[in-house]
């Protein structure tokens, strides 16, 4: 009796986890100029489960790792605090209206930090932000794939309308891109409403 309990508890852990949904690698690719810091407010560490990790990124011209995988909330929380404060004091991550930005790299810094393959009962997902273009997205679309296939990591991202006094702005071409890199991976892109927990609920999908 006791023995069949005692491996009845051991495998309560899994049974749960396999109920509630797998735990979650995800970095969070956020572009960090002018027009994007209302969506980046809509990301919230609440929204992760106790046993995610999430990592943070900001790039605009420039590219830098902000947080690595953490499950320490507090942490998490700095970064996207740091992504905010960026957009209006961060001069050098700030992008001139209509200059392109290094999403490229800033993808690749993504998947290194996630590695290659992804442990048992987690998964892996990457989380994009983005308002501007990026050139460089269509030469490097199959060198991307395939760095998404050996991270089997799925690729989410919500694209930006972003507002400069009357004007509006998309980016139509690297949205175009981004769609395609998602579909491969089996995530999503956005491009108007998103919600948080939807997409970290359909990156815990089998």
């Amino acid at each position: 009796m006791k023995s069949a309990l005692a491996r009845s508890l051991i495998y309560l852990p899994l049974l749960l986890s396999h109920l509630s949904g797998q735990s979650l690698d995800v970095m969070f690719v956020l572009e960090t100029s002018p027009g994007t810091e209302q969506q980046i407010g809509l990301i919230r560490a609440r929204d992760l489960k106790e046993s995610d990790r999430a990592g943070v990124i900001a790039f605009a011209r420039t590219v830098q790792l902000l947080q690595p995988l953490t499950e320490n909330r507090e942490d998490f929380s700095k970064a996207l605090q740091r992504a905010g404060t960026r957009i209006t004091i961060g001069a050098a991550f700030q992008s001139v209206q209509g200059a392109p930005v290094n999403l490229i790299e800033a993808l690749r810094l993504s998947l290194r930090e996630l590695g290659e393959g992804a442990s048992e009962g987690r998964k892996r997902a990457v989380i994009v932000l983005v308002a501007g273009e990026d050139p460089s997205l269509a030469a490097n679309l199959d060198s991307l794939k395939t760095l998404l296939a050996e991270s089997e990591a799925r690729l989410f991202a919500v694209a930006i309308t972003r507002v400069s006094g009357r004007a509006y702005s998309f980016p139509v071409m690297t949205a175009q891109f981004l769609n395609q890199l998602a579909k491969d991976s089996g995530g999503k892109l956005f491009r108007g409403g998103w919600d948080l927990k939807s997409i970290l609920a359909a990156a815990r999908k089998p």
